[in-house]
């Protein structure tokens, strides 16, 4: 047997792991990130009413995370407006969360588990 029918016997192909959404469950992601668009964090009503569905969980749990995050380093821009380099920092960090919040919620709805560095550790730990 030549190594091109080898090849062609057993392809090895790394496809990315998809999770199927049902359609009742879409409305609980679009809650979880759509809220951090807001400035709301809707990621507390998945993460309440959902008990049967790890990646609806995992999903709320990450925005959550990214919520808090985004809240946190707000706060400090707040404060750090005072020496003026904060008046900086505030739009920023607001773009930055909703990008991530908006990157999140198509990742989600595509039924992929998008690790963001430090944000999913967080989220991993409770």
């Amino acid at each position: 047997m030549t190594p091109q029918d080898q090849q062609q016997q057993s392809p090895i192909q790394s496809v990315p792991t998809r999770e199927t959404i049902r359609e009742e469950n879409k409305i609980h992601l679009f809650l979880s990130y759509l809220g951090n668009v807001f400035g709301i964090p809707l990621a507390i009503i998945p993460l309440l009413t959902v008990k049967d569905d790890d990646f609806i969980k995992w999903h709320a749990k990450q925005a959550l995370v990214i919520f808090g995050v985004t809240f946190g380093l707000f706060l400090i821009s707040a404060v750090l407006s005072l020496v003026a380099i904060g008046l900086c920092l505030m739009p920023i960090v607001g773009i930055g969360g909703m990008v991530l919040s908006i990157l999140g919620l198509v990742k989600s709805l595509n039924g992929e588990r998008w690790r963001i560095p430090l944000i999913s550790d967080l989220a991993d730990k409770f």
